[in-house]
């Protein structure tokens, strides 16, 4: 039971850490996260750094920021839909699995 405990937190982390990266910095398909960001209020000034017009675009200018309500949410989510909240953030968290293994073997390589 209790080992069943830990992968359910490995899954909500690594999809939370994941959710927020594609929020916070990626630009999606078609740039639709871009457009997402832009309609929340995050702006860029003339070094290319981000802020935000109002609390949220703050928020979404940082992966810190941001990583507490995802994970707030990918938490209630998991509370309430158990099964499916699993199935759901599973992708999420086999990719940041990828990414962390990329990057490890990157680091290899040079």
């Amino acid at each position: 039971m209790l080992q069943q405990g830990w992968v359910i937190l490995l899954v909500l982390a690594l999809s939370t850490w994941r959710i927020t990266s594609l929020l916070v910095n990626e630009d999606g398909p078609r740039n639709i996260l871009v457009k997402f960001r832009y309609f929340t209020g995050v702006r860029f000034d003339e070094h290319s750094e981000p802020y935000g017009l109002n609390v949220v675009a703050d928020a979404l200018t940082c992966v810190w920021c941001t990583s507490p309500y995802i994970g707030l949410f990918v938490w209630i989510f998991w509370l309430v839909f158990h099964q499916l909240a699993i199935v759901v953030l599973m992708p999420f968290a086999i990719s940041t699995a990828a990414i962390l293994i990329e990057s490890v073997v990157s680091k290899f390589d040079k």
